[in-house]
């Protein structure tokens, strides 16, 4: 029995000692430290509290060639889908998207400039920083009339913080 007195103790005090020595900046909450994506509900013109799906959607960054992730999977092609999460710039205060709508009238480009103001907030020592964004604001790009399909753009929440918010509407 006494042989086994020792190392149960010596257990008992590497256990102690490794669970006390953590502390609370020493662990990172993923839900802290990511930076809010820009949540996009899209409603219909006529009734803007309905939502109205968009068939098929796809965002690309004015000058750049690939899709913008639209969700947190990262798909960059959404089928009827009545909101988006889409990135924002972190080194910029603007960032310029297109939206291709494909239906059955064929493809349809829109574009929208984003604007805001950056803040680095810290998290703690384990997380470090995540960017919010700031008095958002969204200007539609003039095009021919009635070639667009987006008809109003609507900012409901000018403070990107979090993910749980919407933060424009997009009415069609």
């Amino acid at each position: 029995m006494k042989k086994y007195k020792y190392p149960f103790i010596l257990s008992i005090i590497l256990l102690i000692a490794g669970t006390s020595s953590c502390e609370k900046d020493d662990l990172c909450d993923p839900s802290l430290s990511v930076t809010p994506r820009l949540i996009i509900k899209f409603t219909d013109i006529g009734n803007p509290d309905e939502s109205k799906t968009v068939e098929q959607l796809q965002i690309r960054e004015i000058g750049f060639t690939g899709f913008a992730p639209l969700n947190s999977e990262g798909s960059t092609l959404l089928t009827a889908v009545d909101s988006i999460a889409i990135p924002l710039r972190t080194d910029s205060n603007n960032t310029s998207y297109e939206f291709f709508l494909d239906d059955d009238d064929g493809t349809n480009i829109d574009s929208i400039d984003f604007n805001y103001n950056l803040d680095e907030i810290y998290i703690n020592r384990a997380c470090g920083f995540k960017v919010v964004y700031n008095e958002l604001s969204a200007i539609k790009l003039p095009e021919p009339a009635g070639e667009e399909w987006i008809i109003n753009i609507q900012v409901v929440t000018p403070e990107v913080t979090s993910n749980n918010d919407i933060h424009i509407e997009i009415r069609h």
